[in-house]
C-alpha cells in the first residue's frame, strides 16, 4: 500500500505518544496497516521530530532492546505567536486537500498533544479544525463499515428545514464534496431508486441495518446529456465525463450519477445550450434550480 511521507510521520507519532516501541514493533504495526517502512526511515523520522521540538526519547528495556517513546513532560507545551500561525497555516493546507482520513489522523494526534498545553486559548486554537471538529467520527467509522458491506441502513436524518426524517439507503461510499469540505454519504435511496448523497453532519444516527430485499439492477447509474460543442470545449475538464458521440454542433456526454449537487452545478454552467437530459430526477432538480434563480432575479428587478 502506497502512502505519503506525511501519513507515515503522523502514524509513527501517534504510536509513540501512546506507548513504547522498538523499531521491529514499529515495522510490525505499519505492516498490520499494509504499509512498509524501513528501519533507516524510522531513524530519519525521529530526527525530524527532534528538529520540530517533539521530544522522542529512547531507552533499553528488560530484553536489552532499544525502545522509543514520547517523553510526557511535566512542563507545558508552549507555542509562540509565530508558531501558532505556522500551525494554523499548515492546518489550512491540510484541510484544502480534502482528504478526510488524513485530517482525522492529524486531529487525533493534535488532541493527544493538547493534553500538554495548559493555556486554554492556545489549546482551543490548536485542536480547532473548523468543520471537521463538528464531525461525529465514531458515526463516520460505522458508516464506512456499512459502505464496505453495501448494507441497507435506516438513518435518522436532520432536515435543513428543521425536524428529522427516517431515510433508508444502501450505503455505497464516503466522499468529500467537490465544491466544499463537507463529507457526504453516497448511496441509493431504496424507496425512489435513485442515487443521493447526504451530508454526514446531518446524519444523527444509524437506527437500523436492514436486510436487502429488492433488486437494484434497474437503477440508472449514468447520466447522458447533449450540450453545445462550442460551450463544452470551453468548459473545464471533468475526468468522469466521456464523450460518446459528437457532430458539428453538439456533443453527447455520459457520466456517473455520483454527486447530484455537483452535476446540477455543472449543467447550470451550460445553460441554455444543453439538451436531452436522460435522467428524469436530474432534469427535475435542474428545472427547480432554474425556477428558483428566475424567481430571485424577478424579485431583484421588482425592487
Amino acid at each position: 500500500m502506497k502512502v505519503s511521507s506525511t501519513d507515515k510521520l503522523l502514524y509513527l507519532l501517534n504510536l509513540l505518544i501512546d506507548d513504547d516501541y522498538t523499531k521491529a514493533q514499529i515495522i510490525e504495526k505499519f505492516s498490520e496497516n499494509g504499509v512498509n517502512i524501513q528501519r533507516s526511515l524510522i531513524t530519519n523520522y525521529i530526527e525530524r521530530f527532534h528538529k520540530c521540538g517533539i521530544d522522542i526519547k529512547s531507552k533499553v528495556n528488560e530484553k536489552r532492546e532499544k525502545v522509543y517513546y514520547y517523553e510526557k513532560k511535566e512542563t507545558d507545551l508552549f507555542f509562540t505567536k509565530e508558531e501558532m500561525q505556522a500551525i494554523s497555516d499548515a492546518k489550512k493546507i491540510l484541510i484544502s486537500q480534502k482528504n478526510y482520513d488524513r485530517i482525522r489522523k492529524t486531529m487525533r494526534l493534535f488532541y493527544k498533544l493538547s493534553r500538554y498545553i495548559k493555556d486554554e486559548d492556545d489549546k482551543l486554537k490548536f485542536i480547532d479544525f473548523g468543520y471537521y471538529s463538528t464531525i461525529n467520527w465514531n458515526l463516520l467509522r460505522r458508516l464506512e463499515w456499512h459502505c464496505k458491506n453495501k448494507d441497507v441502513v435506516s438513518l435518522d436524518y436532520i432536515l435543513p428545514t428543521g425536524g428529522n426524517k427516517i431515510i433508508t439507503m444502501r450505503a455505497d461510499s464516503i466522499k468529500t464534496s467537490t465544491w466544499s469540505n463537507r463529507i457526504h454519504l453516497h448511496g441509493l435511496l431504496c424507496d425512489r431508486k435513485y442515487f443521493m448523497h447526504l451530508p454526514i453532519d446531518r446524519i444523527y444516527m444509524v437506527k437500523e441495518v436492514i436486510k436487502e430485499k429488492e433488486s437494484f439492477s434497474d437503477i440508472q447509474n449514468n447520466l447522458i446529456y447533449k450540450v453545445s460543442k462550442k460551450i463544452y470545449e470551453k468548459s473545464f475538464v471533468d475526468d468522469k465525463e466521456q464523450i460518446i458521440e459528437t457532430n458539428k454542433d453538439v456533443v453527447t456526454i455520459k457520466r456517473p450519477i455520483d454527486d447530484e449537487f455537483y452535476i446540477i452545478q455543472r449543467l447550470l454552467s451550460f445553460c441554455p445550450m444543453i439538451y436531452d437530459i436522460s435522467n428524469e430526477r436530474i432534469k427535475m432538480l435542474l428545472k427547480e434550480k432554474l425556477e428558483l434563480v428566475k424567481a430571485l432575479y424577478s424579485n431583484e428587478i421588482d425592487r
